[in-house]
Parts: C-alpha cells; sequence; structure tokens
C-alpha cells in the first residue's frame, strides 16, 4: 500500500521529455517580440483595473502575462548549471520590469483618476504570507511546467503569486511620487520574484533534470553562498512584516469585540479601531465617569491578551457627531450580531433603527440643554456682576433635570478678581438656590491672571 502511495505522489509518472522542458523553459524567459506585446498589453490592462478597483480585470491581466517566464528561467538555469541561460534570463527580466514600469507610470500619469483604490493599497504591505504563496506557487509553476498533459495550475499560479499588480503599483507610486506605495510594491514584487525563481531551483533539482552546463565546484559554492544570503535579506523584512500584521489584526478583532459588548450600554454609541497605533476610541453620550470606561475598557482587552493599548473617551457632543459613521458602526454590530445569534434580519435592522433614532434624540436633547445652559450662564453673569462687581465671569454647569432624581445639583464657576468674603459667598449660593431652583448649588472661584500677578 506504501508502494502505491509513493507511486500515486511520483512526479516522474507524466513528467515531459528533459528536451521538451528546457525548450519550453527557454521559449518563456525570452525577450522575444511575442512576449513584449503581450506584456505591454497586459501591463495596460492591469493598470485599468487598479486604476478602476476591478479585481476582474486585475485577474485577467495576471492570466496573459508572460512575467513568470524570465523569473521561472532563472530557477531552472541555476538547478541545470547553465550560466547562459542564467545571464539571458536576467536581462530579459530586466527588460520586462523596465518595459512595466515605464508603461505603467505612463498610463498613471495621463489617466484622471488619481485615488489609491483598495486593489493599489493591498500591494504596498507585503507580509511572510507572500513569501509562502509566491513559494509554493512557484513550485506548483514548475511542477505543471514539466507536465506531459495541458494543465491549469500555471493561470492559478499567475493569479496566487500576482506578479503583475506589484509592478503596476510601483508604477503608480512613481507617477504620483509616493515613494511609500513604490517601496513597499517593488518589495512585494522582489519577493515573488526571488522566492518564484527559488521554489523553481528546488523542484528542478527534485526531478532531477541533466544538467546543460559545467560549473566549478568555487563557483557553485559562491553561488549557493549569495543565494543564501539573498533569501535571508528578502525573508527577514517579510517576517518582521508578518509579525507587525498579526498583532495588528488581533488588537483589531479583540478592540472591536470589546467596544461592541460597551456598546449595549446606554451611554456608549459609537467607536473607532487603528490598528496601526493600537488605540480605540470610544464616543459617549452624557455624562459618563470616563476614567472609570477607560481604566474597564483596558482590563477587557487585557481579558483578551491584549496590552499597551491606547483608550480614548470622548462625549459625543464636543465634536460634531458623524451620523453616517453611527449607521455604519451600527450596521457592523448588527453584521456580527446576526452571525452569532441567527435572529432574523428585518428584526435587526428595525432594532437598529430604533437605536439610532434614541441616540439622536437624546444627542438633541443633550445639545438643547447645553444652549439654554449657556443663555443661563450668560443671564446670571450680568445679574451676579451688578450685584458683586468683584465677579469677572460667570460659568454654568447644569445638568438636566430626571423624574427620577429631580433636580439635581449645580456648579457655578467665577472668574473674580479677588476671592469673595464668606458672606458674600454666602449670600451669593442662597441667592442662587432660589434663582435657578436647585437645592444645591456649589459656587467655584478661580482669581483671574492679571489679580494674581497684581
Amino acid at each position: 500500500m506504501t508502494t502505491g502511495l509513493l507511486g500515486r505522489l511520483s512526479l516522474r509518472r507524466d513528467q515531459q521529455e528533459p528536451e521538451l522542458i528546457d525548450a519550453a523553459m527557454r521559449t518563456g524567459a525570452s525577450a522575444v517580440g511575442t512576449n513584449l506585446w503581450v506584456l505591454f498589453f497586459a501591463i495596460l490592462i492591469a493598470s485599468v483595473g487598479l486604476n478602476t478597483n476591478s479585481t476582474a480585470v486585475v485577474i485577467g491581466a495576471m492570466l496573459i502575462s508572460p512575467l513568470m517566464g524570465p523569473i521561472v528561467g532563472l530557477g531552472y538555469g541555476a538547478a541545470v548549471a547553465d550560466l547562459a541561460l542564467i545571464r539571458s534570463a536576467a536581462r530579459n527580466l530586466a527588460v520586462f520590469t523596465a518595459l512595466s514600469l515605464l508603461t505603467s507610470a505612463l498610463y498613471f500619469a495621463l489617466s484622471p483618476l488619481d485615488e489609491a483604490h483598495s486593489e493599489l493599497l493591498a500591494r504596498t504591505s507585503p507580509t511572510l504570507w507572500d513569501v509562502l504563496i509566491a513559494t509554493f506557487g512557484g513550485a506548483a509553476g514548475m511542477v505543471a511546467a514539466t507536465r506531459r498533459n495541458f494543465s491549469n495550475v500555471v493561470p492559478g499560479v499567475a493569479i496566487a503569486t500576482a506578479l503583475m499588480p506589484p509592478l503596476c503599483t510601483a508604477g503608480f507610486g512613481l507617477a504620483h511620487a509616493r515613494w511609500d506605495m513604490f517601496a513597499g510594491a517593488s518589495y512585494l514584487f522582489l519577493i515573488n520574484g526571488v522566492f518564484i525563481a527559488a521554489s523553481t531551483l528546488a523542484v528542478a533539482i527534485a526531478l532531477r533534470l541533466p544538467a546543460r552546463g559545467q560549473i566549478d565546484p568555487s563557483t557553485r559554492t559562491r553561488a549557493r553562498f549569495v543565494l543564501a544570503i539573498g533569501l535571508a535579506l528578502v525573508l527577514v523584512p517579510s517576517v518582521a512584516l508578518g509579525i507587525r500584521f498579526v498583532n495588528q489584526e488581533v488588537f483589531a478583532s479583540a478592540a472591536q469585540a470589546v467596544a461592541a459588548d460597551l456598546r449595549r450600554e446606554a451611554r456608549v454609541i459609537a467607536y473607532d479601531v487603528d490598528p496601526r497605533t493600537r488605540s480605540l476610541e470610544l464616543i459617549t453620550a452624557g455624562g459618563r465617569d470616563h476614567p472609570e470606561l477607560r481604566e474597564r475598557t483596558l482590563a477587557l482587552l487585557a481579558e483578551r491578551g491584549v496590552r499597551n493599548a491606547k483608550v480614548d473617551v470622548r462625549r459625543a457632543g464636543d465634536d460634531p457627531v458623524d451620523v453616517s459613521k453611527l449607521r455604519r458602526d451600527l450596521a457592523r454590530d448588527l453584521s456580527r450580531d446576526v452571525q452569532g445569534l441567527g435572529q432574523s434580519l428585518a428584526g435587526q435592522l428595525r432594532q437598529t433603527e430604533d437605536k439610532l433614532r434614541a441616540i439622536e434624540e437624546g444627542l438633541a436633547e443633550e445639545q438643547r440643554v447645553r444652549a439654554e445652559a449657556q443663555r443661563e450662564a450668560t443671564r446670571l453673569n450680568d445679574e451676579i456682576r451688578t450685584q458683586l462687581p468683584a465677579v469677572l465671569m460667570v460659568s454654568l454647569a447644569v445638568p438636566p433635570a430626571t423624574p427620577a432624581a429631580g433636580a439635581g445639583s449645580a456648579v457655578v464657576v467665577l472668574t473674580v478678581a479677588r476671592p469673595l468674603r464668606a458672606q458674600e459667598r454666602a449670600r451669593l449660593e442662597q441667592w442662587l438656590s432660589v434663582r435657578l431652583a436647585r437645592a444645591d448649588v456649589s459656587v467655584v472661584e478661580q482669581v483671574a491672571r492679571s489679580a494674581r500677578r497684581a
């Protein structure tokens, strides 16, 4: 049974003749007129797809691109010890790369659409996963290229390794002087190229393809050393970026889960998560103990294994409220709840709309109370300064009365030229209690800076 399984896994069963494999590799690695024209049109198609954010168009460009030929030729030439093929493939790859960059940069410079959509941005942050995709894709491509029968693996490899979009994205960076995008996309292309060639070399060695040239031992040793150093230099940054990517995803998932739990409380109405800065912003409606909410949020994040996070809490009335963002956040929470609880979408939408209307009404009421408090403070300012000339300015903080608690306490902040005497303060507090219809009135004094200097 073991022999039967190994026989099924053997790559020699349907392997093409070595001479035909060699001819196919050399043809694919060449920069003849046909390959150059096909590459030119494929670059334009990919650029249009990226420019219009069309995934289907980008995939179509990858299917017809001959860009993998020289890269596979490099790996194959190293496996069969053919220095002439290695040099030819390297030159042709340089020509293909330069043509791709120039064509895409020219297109993006002339295109009226200059916004970097998601299809472009997705090619600017390579990670360890791109190394794995390039390695497995290159291996699959080499296996497919050495088979007798036609295989649909090669188009799949072209899609998976995505050599064309990084080059087009680099062209976008050149056209718009976006050097961060140019660097990220160029590094992604470098990762794909290096590890496709390396996996091609490994598969060709495993297939024991016959040598086409002679390399002396010292040259072979130097080549292996350079190859190992090159792979390490390309791999290490991608590992670091991969670790950062994982940390950001872990933080984003934990922060969204914690914020969604907090949003079920009446006063937390929206949130914003920024994985890059590891920050979570909570937006509340009405008065809440912000330090207490912040500490609780940090504790909930710590329970999910997230530490060193930044949590900011602010009231919705402090800044203009973005109702559209509230709707998006509520829709996001709705989707999570529907998946987790299996409730009907129509019912959840109605509940979401009801909650949003309640939030909008609460915010409108809070803004009305603030405006009324401001007007009341203006009137108090004139009345108090008439009684006490030492008072320069009056600020008022009066929470709205509730049916359960009635009229609560009020805080009156006075900016004074000199501290009030005890008799003046007592008389003022008594007058304010009647004037504001509040049982508890607190007066806070702060001496003006000019008075302190005098």
